[in-house]
């Protein structure tokens, strides 16, 4: 892999706490994410995570730029 390339989609498999938090620290940095999950409902609890957690993320996200 070149190491001047640039990553600008991630996946994430499983998106319980731990996986739903990454979604949305990757998605503060600008990263297209797609997720998969076979627990029902995981669409909708991944996007009210996000949702929730974005103050706080995008908050630490803009911290390391400064």
């Amino acid at each position: 892999m070149d190491a001047n390339t640039e990553i600008s989609r991630v996946a994430i498999v499983g998106t319980g706490l731990i996986g739903s938090s990454w979604a949305a620290c990757f998605l503060a940095h600008g990263l297209d994410v797609v997720a998969t999950d076979p627990a029902p409902g995981t669409e909708d609890k991944v996007r009210q995570y996000v949702e929730t957690a974005w103050a706080a993320v995008d908050v630490l996200s803009h911290r390391d730029r400064d």
